[in-house]
């Protein structure tokens, strides 16, 4: 995709201002908008060069913030292309993997860094006691899988936001679940103190996290702003909170307006026949054909399906569209200031004290990780980062133990194992596992997954949000957008870090956006959003976001080039498993393919949040426990 771009425009929308190291401690561009019209931005001080791979400069990963997370915005360039070069194009042929250089043997070797990672690690050591010497490779330069965050550092005020993985509920204490008995062994806190509105303003409801907006199940609870690029009579317009007077100011159709009424009020659970009929069919069929809803439905309701299941109605299952519908006095879901790094950062708290010091909450949140903690000699449990594993398969004569070949810093290495835990995905395990018996093999083929994008932009004051009476919005019909709905959170604070909560201050606006491709099947969409998330210089999407935050708010007050201080990408290439019609119940009167990949395979243990058919915090909790138990058997 090639924007038309011209050096006016380019300094209309801000992309060529200069960011100081009054904003940024680590001096950087305020995105790659030097890059635009590639000339250096003037005066920008100690700017962040682009790093280099191979013999291109990299123009895909972009600004990635200040602080321990600050090389690690989603998937890197560096870390796509040795995962590309090491796993999908299997540039390394059997000899140089049988030649690897050894460098140890462990009980267990964990394959992925994430929340399910360090879980499996955690259940393992309570299973089989302390002195077990465990291994956990993770591929990037920072642990914690799409459970990490951005920090940005703007006029003196520290900012996070998601990187991915985001919200949760407070489970009621006593109530037997694990996410229940996992707050409780880690002390977590089950209330919180959040930003104080001034009260000299006029109020707001804001949403604390980044989700609960994009459908307006919640506007009960919290403001969101929605903007029609055509408001009936060709000019775009805003509206507040429609659904409070049944959507009588907006331009859908009667008929549009009666229907997504309807759908609206559908909130009751499906019976266990209902439920296997509506995997049996699309989203799309199910609002169409058997509800009979008018189109526009459909059309309103494909941005967020499109982010949470990543593709289209017409290509997920109308079981997983349904349970989308909640009623509109649930409790709201909350976030950490970072997403659920903390969940991630709890886990491996407890495996390496050294390596997150402290015991509060606070320290929690916000301390710095002590990186050389993390892969000491001697210690029972190693996390060894930029390490991409390429091969798993058992070995010897009783095939009871395992060998583990991996890439870092462009040496093999490889390590031998009593078991397991690969709580990596299963797009990586398909192509590693290079032993998995034929059944697994064709379960896995089943597994369709697509991308999507978070986006962070640190911005230096948001009056003209204020100015709309929303820090929530959603925009409808509008061509060309980019994303479809964007947020200002109220921030959990703490008594080290509580940055003010006021329009003329600092704040982080997150977009959430998936790229579904109606009319295609799944795994074709899946692809197709992909190869556009890899293809897309960081540059191009920075204009777009640009463009959009103008359109949207130019109106009301909004200049970016005074406005925006950076603009951080996160790229997930498999952000998403597909369900597709028959991926939950089977199909052909064959069981999900889900059931088989959770039984894993000899001493290979499988244990990923996708095994609950869709990635939450608690679902990588479970399954990387349950594979963590599971490979305690062994030792």
């Amino acid at each position: 995709m090639k924007d038309r771009r011209t050096r006016q425009e380019l300094e209309a929308l801000g992309a060529d201002a200069a960011i100081t190291r009054r904003d940024f401690v680590n001096g950087a561009l305020a995105g790659a908008g030097a890059s635009l019209i590639g000339v250096p931005a003037a005066g920008a001080a100690g700017a962040r060069k682009p790093t280099r791979t191979g013999d291109s400069a990299d123009t895909f990963t972009g600004y990635g913030g200040v602080g321990d997370y600050a090389q690690a915005n989603g998937n890197t360039w560096p870390v796509v292309q040795a995962a590309h070069r090491g796993i999908r194009d299997r540039r390394y042929d059997a000899n140089a993997l049988e030649h690897a250089r050894p460098v140890g043997d462990f009980d267990l070797v964990v394959v992925g860094g994430g929340i399910a990672a360090l879980s499996a690690a955690h259940y393992f050591a309570k299973a089989t006691g302390p002195g077990r010497r465990v291994l956990i490779l993770e591929n990037h330069p920072v642990f914690g899988g799409e459970a990490r965050q951005n920090e940005f550092l703007v006029d003196g005020e520290r900012l996070m936001g998601p990187q991915g993985s985001n919200d949760f509920l407070v489970p009621d204490k006593g109530d037997g679940s694990l996410e229940d008995a996992f707050f409780q062994e880690f002390a977590l806190p089950r209330t919180y103190d959040w930003q104080r509105w001034d009260p000299a303003l006029e109020p707001i409801r804001f949403s604390r996290d980044n989700a609960s907006n994009w459908d307006g199940f919640q506007e009960t609870q919290f403001d969101i702003g929605y903007f029609f690029g055509n408001g009936g009579n060709g000019k775009p317009l805003w509206l507040k909170n429609i659904w409070h007077n049944g959507l009588a100011d907006t331009p859908f159709t009667p008929a549009a307006r009666r229907d997504l009424l309807r759908w609206r009020s559908v909130t009751q659970a499906p019976s266990q026949s209902e439920m296997r009929h509506l995997d049996s069919i699309s989203y799309k069929d199910y609002l169409e054909k058997d509800c009979g809803y008018d189109p526009a439905v459909t059309r309103f309701v494909e941005p967020f399906v499109g982010e949470l299941c990543g593709v289209s109605a017409d290509a997920v299952s109308g079981l997983v569209g349904r349970e989308l519908v909640e009623p509109p006095d649930i409790p709201i879901s909350i976030s950490f200031p970072g997403g659920n790094s903390p969940f991630a950062r709890v886990l491996l708290r407890g495996l390496l004290p050294e390596a997150l010091p402290g015991r509060d909450f606070g320290s929690l949140l916000y301390g710095p990780i002590h990186f050389p903690s993390l892969d000491k000699e001697g210690q029972p449990t190693r996390v060894r980062l930029a390490a991409t594993v390429l091969q798993v398969r058992h070995v010897g004569a009783s095939q009871d133990r395992l060998e583990v070949t991996y890439e870092k810093g462009g040496d093999l290495l490889k390590v031998g194992a009593r078991t397991v835990v690969m709580a990596s995905g299963g797009w990586v395990n398909r192509h590693i596992l290079v032993d998995m018996p034929a059944d697994l093999r064709s379960a896995y083929e089943q597994f369709v997954y697509a991308p999507a994008m978070i986006v962070n932009v640190a911005l230096r004051q948001w009056r003209f949000l204020y100015d709309l009476g929303a820090a929530a919005f959603r925009w409808i019909d509008d061509q060309d957008a980019f994303g479809f709905t964007c947020n200002i959170r109220q921030l959990m604070v703490t008594e080290q870090h509580a940055p003010p909560l006021h329009p003329d201050r600092p704040a982080v606006l997150t977009f959430y956006m998936g790229f579904p491709t109606p009319g295609l099947p799944a795994a074709a969409q899946g692809a197709a959003a992909r190869a556009r998330l890899l293809v897309t210089p960081y540059a191009d999407f920075e204009l777009r976001i640009r463009r959009q935050l103008v359109r949207l708010f130019g109106a009301h007050g909004f200049r970016p080039e005074r406005d925006i201080a950076g603009i951080i990408l996160n790229r997930w290439g498999h952000a998403r498993i597909v369900q597709p019609p028959g991926f939950l119940y089977g199909r052909d009167g064959k069981p999900s393919p889900l059931d088989r990949v959770r039984k894993g395979y000899g001493r290979v243990s499988i244990g990923h949040s996708e095994l609950n058919g869709s990635q939450t915090w608690f679902a990588a909790v479970k399954y990387g426990k349950l594979a963590g138990e599971r490979a305690a058997s062994f030792v």
